[in-house]
């Protein structure tokens, strides 16, 4: 933590993740470079924290575990502007969290090569980035789930992470599924109204990221944005879904520094 602080950030993994993973260059950097104080939980169910993996009793258990965070954050640096924010399905849950009628007072996000769901349509075609895709959905396990109204399959492995074999032997803490009950709590319901109610908020993407389709991202953001948002959009050229990782902290430094200023 930097000895003086001037922001707050609560940042979350993306699918599968933990904050172990590569984050700390975000961390670090802000806090050296920005004087920004930082937390990276893992969710429940993943990295270092309790739970069964990959799983939550329910959706807004996870939306709740935020508010926890934000009430020891700010118990350490009271006063302070307190933003929130996510890498890939972190930054979907950043976006559910921000229209929960139950949040804590944000005072703005930050979306880092964001995960806007297939309402969005900012996937790839599946002919443009050779057919790959990140994740499988059990398509039957949600409609099951929706139609008992939670009751049925909320705890069911419905979506399957397609990490490569030599990720998971050198990081075995990543856990390969979300149940549906983990999924609704990061994958945002309705992504353009959703982004339309908030007042500030940055949105980075890499120009060669694999999962998502940037160009698809930014137009989304731009069109369904407020348009008198606070709020920074750019595609960030020669970065990928992961690799926009390393240079994070200066994308989300400068941005919260000219929103707190």
């Amino acid at each position: 933590m930097p000895l003086q602080a001037n922001a707050i950030l609560i940042f979350f993994h993306g699918a599968g993740a933990h904050s172990g993973l590569s984050y700390n260059h975000i961390g670090v950097g802000l806090r050296d470079e920005f004087n920004i104080a930082v937390y990276m939980p893992d969710l429940r169910g993943h990295g270092n924290s309790d739970g069964p993996r990959g799983d939550t009793p329910n959706a807004q258990q996870v939306w709740l575990d935020i508010n926890t965070m934000v009430k020891h954050a700010r118990s350490q640096h009271p006063n302070l502007p307190l933003f929130i924010g996510g890498h890939s399905a972190g930054a979907g849950l950043a976006l559910n969290y921000s229209n929960w009628e139950q949040r804590d007072v944000i005072d703005g996000y930050v979306f880092l090569a964001p995960y806007f769901v297939f309402r969005s349509e900012t996937s790839y075609d599946k002919t443009e980035n050779g057919g790959y895709e990140f994740s499988s959905v059990n398509v039957s396990d949600f409609v099951i789930n929706s139609m008992s109204g939670g009751l049925f399959l909320g705890h069911s492995k419905a979506v399957k992470f397609n990490y490569p074999e030599s990720v998971l032997d050198n990081n075995p803490k990543i856990v390969t599924f979300n149940t549906v009950n983990m999924s609704k709590a990061v994958t945002p319901y309705s992504p353009d109204t959703q982004l339309s109610k908030l007042q500030q908020f940055g949105l980075w993407i890499g120009n060669k990221d694999e999962a998502f389709d940037p160009e698809k991202v930014i137009q989304f953001a731009k069109d369904n944005s407020a348009p008198k948002a606070n709020k920074e959009i750019k595609i960030i050229e020669e970065a990928n879904h992961f690799s926009i990782i390393l240079d994070a902290s200066k994308l989300m430094g400068s941005w919260i520094t000219s929103v707190i200023q």
